[in-house]
């Protein structure tokens, strides 16, 4: 083929339609394919690109089976558009993966400090209700005795009056308390719950990629 020759074949070319396109893609898994000067094997190859490389579509030719695309330093090229996805290849989506499996473990780990420090106050909580209900018990026994008690009428109902009071007093203490150790396990309960589908998400997310069939070997060069 002459130099002259070469010249009108890339304007004949360039007379074609195409479709404009602005997206990205991706070549194909396992495989490296040419960047090409032109639409055919008769173009000089510009670059080698491997797989997974992301590159902007700049238009595609139907016709021909090219599309022209920009890789990220600025080369510009023609490539075999059965070459190129849309989506990014397994290795890509396994790297990101794992991120997010790192991300869940750290906030799985979170989860598990918050709710050990949860329970052990919870635990407090609880031999505070205890202690309560103990001084409680004491207090109404000693309310039965000075009630039961004939001497110093008056004496007898002020302390009536005063225990009645603490007795009033520690029951709503005794009540507070109950109502925040219902919320603890409640937040305890959500978080579990939380982490529990978080690990699900998780599992279905490195297990999806793989249900897809791969193709395998390499495919020849463009």
């Amino acid at each position: 083929m002459t130099n002259r020759a070469v010249p009108l074949i890339v304007c004949l070319l360039a007379a074609l339609p195409f479709s404009a396109l602005a997206a990205t893609a991706y070549v194909t898994d396992e495989l490296e394919i040419t960047l090409r000067r032109g639409q055919g094997t008769q173009f000089g190859i510009r670059a080698m690109l491997d797989s997974g490389s992301r590159v902007e579509v700049l238009q595609q030719d139907a016709e021909s089976g090219y599309t022209q695309v920009r890789t990220s330093s600025g080369t510009e090229g023609w490539v075999l558009s059965r070459y190129l996805q849309n989506n990014p290849v397994a290795r890509e989506r396994v790297d990101t993966a794992r991120q997010a499996q790192s991300q869940a473990e750290q906030q799985a780990a979170e989860a598990v400090a918050q709710l050990e420090t949860v329970q052990s106050e919870n635990t407090q909580m609880r031999t505070q209700i205890g202690q309560l209900e103990e001084k409680v018990g004491s207090l109404e026994t000693e309310l039965r005795r000075v009630s039961s008690a004939a001497a110093r009428p008056m004496e007898i109902q002020r302390r009536n009056e005063q225990l009645v009071e603490e007795v009033r007093t520690l029951e709503q203490e005794r009540d507070r308390l109950g109502m925040e150790l219902r919320n603890e396990q409640s937040l305890r309960d959500n978080w579990i719950t939380g982490a529990a589908i978080a690990f699900i998400g998780l599992a279905l997310g490195l297990v999806a990629p793989h249900l897809r069939r791969r193709k395998s070997g390499w495919e020849g060069l463009g």
